[in-house]
């Protein structure tokens, strides 16, 4: 967006419903995470993904899943 813009497109929400929005977002990379992690473990069956889920985890400042991805 360019706020410089007279026809910047604006997205106008509560600040009530950001919690919200927040929330659905982190359940959605977690589940992202899960996902990454078991396509690892079908992609990458020689090496240990722990180490690439956590490194996702951290980029994405979210919890890393825990168990087996075959688990979840």
């Amino acid at each position: 967006m360019d706020v410089e813009r007279p026809d910047s497109p604006v997205i106008t929400l509560p600040a009530r419903a950001l919690p919200g929005m927040l929330a659905g977002v982190e359940r959605d990379l977690a589940a992202f995470l899960v996902l990454a992690s078991g396509w690892a473990s079908a992609h990458l069956p020689d090496h240990d993904v722990d180490p690439v889920v956590a490194a996702l985890a951290r980029a994405l400042d979210v919890s890393a899943p825990t168990g087996s991805p075959h688990a979840m």
